[in-house]
């Protein structure tokens, strides 16, 4: 792999990613540990989209509210990597007419025997039915009948408002296998690099950004990925977070939608 030329988006990424500079991390720990965030400044926040939150968008109780927000209001950059398009496309959105749809039917089925079963007295029972509303509160857009007409009319006001960043592979595949050796955050959890490239082009993305001038004190990924190699409950990854303090100055937090809904108010 040649090194980039110094000063550069490409060098400033790879010296922090391929750890040739000296990143925070001993402050990262202490915090995530502490647990307690700051109060982040939503309007002074780069927002940043997972593939897992375009299906639960449109299907979110307040999703015109989340919709108008990000597509209009929201001032500071609001970032698709474009590694979560290609893995949007073929992992969520296939998912649509085969599993959501099965698995909406097997919930229907199974309600209806929870609430048989409920009216005969079997013991046990109103924890069944507590599970299932949890889930289906937890998993609104498989319930959604009109998912992809409201999927589609959001992406279309997207693409008039997000920024789309593609940073070059190459340079990072040594770096990825090196990573995933070292179970070094995001994606040793993954038998392939997707996540790492989400993460290289969230940072290319907005490193880009800066440069064009925009200017943010925060960055807020909007995900429901609770995999251990992004965040731990509610609290990101030190790792990522000292990382894109290293690439950006910026401070990090993975924000759930319903989190976001709370903040817009």
């Amino acid at each position: 792999m040649a090194d980039a030329a110094p000063g550069t988006t490409l060098a400033k990424i790879i010296s922090v990613l391929d750890r040739r500079e000296n990143i925070p991390m001993l402050e990262a720990l202490a915090a995530a540990v502490k647990g307690a965030a700051p109060d982040t400044n939503l309007a002074n926040s780069a927002l940043v989209l997972d593939a897992n939150v375009f299906l639960r968008i449109p299907s979110n109780k307040k999703s015109a509210d989340i919709m108008d927000y990000l597509t209009g209001v929201h001032e500071k950059p609001v970032v698709v990597p474009g590694q979560v398009i290609q893995e949007f496309w073929n992992n969520q959105l296939s998912a649509t007419d085969t599993v959501y749809k099965a698995l909406s039917k097997k919930y229907n089925d199974l309600s209806k025997d929870v609430v048989k079963y409920s009216s005969a007295g079997i013991l046990g029972i109103e924890s069944v039915a507590e599970s299932l509303d949890a889930f289906k509160l937890g998993n609104e857009h498989m319930f959604e009948p009109e998912l992809m007409s409201k999927t589609s009319s959001f992406l279309e006001r997207l693409v008039q408002k997000a920024v789309v960043p593609f940073a070059p592979r190459e340079p990072f595949t040594e770096i990825a296998r090196g990573r995933k050796l070292a179970r070094t955050p995001p994606g040793f959890k993954d038998d392939g690099d997707g996540d790492f490239l989400v993460w290289v082009d969230l940072l290319w993305g907005l490193c880009e950004a800066k440069a064009s001038g925009a200017s943010f004190d925060n960055v807020i990924l909007l995900s429901h990925d609770a995999k251990l190699d992004w965040s731990r409950g509610k609290v990101a990854h030190p790792v990522l977070t000292a990382e894109l303090r290293a690439v950006l100055g910026a401070h990090f937090e993975i924000w759930t939608l319903d989190k976001l809904s709370d903040a817009i108010g």
